[in-house]
């Protein structure tokens, strides 16, 4: 469960990235199958994997879990704590004294998992590439749009800059296409270091952690590259910036002997604040599969498969997900990728457990963040009480996925056999109380 890493989120993990990792790794946990060894960068509680292991029918007695010594409270799971002679130890005599035929499941490929892979003799395709880091290629925003420019995907007018030079003469040249511009850190994860700027008044706009009404003359390049980058990313992407009207992801898996595999694709859900003076949206969460027309859908797969073999061709072997948009004007764009779980990736892996691998076609499964709730027991009680959870026979209902007791809020996975229920229900869950 090494999300957040560095290759993910540069050395300077902000607040809200430190978070997303520490739930990144509680969803995680859902993944699990009977016998399964986890590997965490912190205490999954014990309640939460009784509760996974009822729900999709295994032992979950038989689930062993390590978290690494010096971890502290520190929700990444690095390369070099990955590494440390300690956790190769506990590694291999937990391998030794079960005989089972092991592979290793990670977040993300790093160099270090692959030595990992190597010191525990667990083989994998894939790792020449990872010990390269090869698959910092399919996590930084300029590496992409090198690599989707060479298969010609569409992608919005924009460059890479490496100074506050750069930068200006960016902005000043593709503000003009939409009156607006996203910048983006090159490896901030989670949306953390994208500003869009725009010549307009305007409420906060998606894709961004804050939307800015420029005076253009008056802008600071020296002032907001100092802002944007940091200590270990000092390379910002400049895109002119189109207003969505969908905005989707596509997942696939380049499996071991290099054959690709669609795994789903979904709608990503954002709202306004409450506070009207805030600059962001919502994240609200993934509704799957996606609401694309038939004609949107075939579009984006045929550009985004594209992709997906030059990554294959390169060596890469996992998760990879493509998140683009259709403009308000119709015209459709890519704005990254990345070779890594995606936040559909688990979704998946329940509904495949649970219905079927058919299961899109008969339901509607979306993820539904800031449930108020203190803790598991109190969703799952209120759920009850409610008739929410879940029920196996008429499949359909709530699962409680993650608690942030920091935050007083539980993540949920809503199922329904249509959109407006599996809508109507998420409206239901946040309008909650405790």
């Amino acid at each position: 469960m090494n999300a957040g890493t560095a290759q993910m989120s540069g050395g300077d993990p902000t607040a809200t990235q430190l978070s997303l990792s520490a739930n990144s790794a509680c969803r995680s946990a859902w993944f699990a199958q009977e016998g399964d060894l986890i590997v965490s960068p912190i205490a999954i509680p014990t309640d939460l994997l009784f509760f996974i292991g009822a729900t999709l029918n295994f032992d979950a007695s038989s689930l062993s879990t390590l978290v690494p010594e010096g971890t502290g409270d520190s929700p990444i799971l690095n390369d070099c704590t990955l590494l440390s002679n300690t956790l190769v130890e506990r590694l291999n005599g937990h391998i030794r004294r079960n005989f089972s035929s092991w592979k290793i499941h990670s977040c993300y490929s790093s160099e270090g998992v692959a030595r990992l892979a190597a010191l525990l003799g667990i083989p994998q395709s894939g790792d020449d590439f990872a010990l390269q880091r090869g698959p910092d290629l399919l996590n930084r925003k300029s590496h992409f749009r090198q690599l989707a420019t060479s298969v010609a995907l569409p992608l919005p007018s924009g460059c890479a800059t490496t100074n506050p030079d750069e930068l200006f003469r960016a902005v000043t040249s593709l503000r003009s296409e939409s009156g607006s511009v996203i910048v983006k850190l090159d490896n901030g994860a989670g949306g953390v270091g994208n500003v869009i700027l725009t010549g307009n008044e305007s409420g906060p706009l998606p894709g961004a952690r804050d939307t800015r009404a420029v005076a253009w003359p008056s802008l600071d390049p020296e002032a907001l590259w100092s802002e944007l980058t940091t200590a270990s990313c000092k390379t910002l992407v400049v895109e002119s910036y189109h207003l969505a009207r969908a905005l989707f992801y596509l997942e696939y898996e380049i499996e071991e002997d290099g054959s690709i595999v669609f795994i789903n694709s979904g709608n990503i859900r954002l709202r306004r604040s409450k506070d009207r003076s805030e600059r962001a949206l919502i994240w609200t969460g993934l509704e799957l599969p996606s609401d694309l027309t038939n004609e949107q859908w075939l579009a984006a797969q045929a550009h985004a498969y594209r992709f997906v073999e030059l990554a294959r061709t390169l060596g890469y072997r996992g998760m990879i997900n493509i998140d683009g948009i259709f403009a308000s004007d119709g015209r459709l764009f890519f704005n990254e990728a990345n070779g890594r779980w995606g936040g559909g990736s688990v979704l998946h892996s329940i509904a495949v457990r649970l219905l079927g691998i058919e299961y899109s076609g008969r339901h509607v499964i979306s993820s539904v963040r800031n449930v108020p709730s203190c803790s598991l027991q109190a969703a799952l009680d209120r759920f009850v009480r409610h008739g929410f959870l879940f029920d196996g026979t008429r499949k359909e209902g709530v699962i409680p996925l993650a608690v942030d007791q920091d935050a007083g809020t539980v993540e949920c996975l809503v199922i329904a056999r249509d959109r407006p229920t599996a809508r109507a229900l998420q409206h239901s869950l946040l309008a909650m109380v405790n």
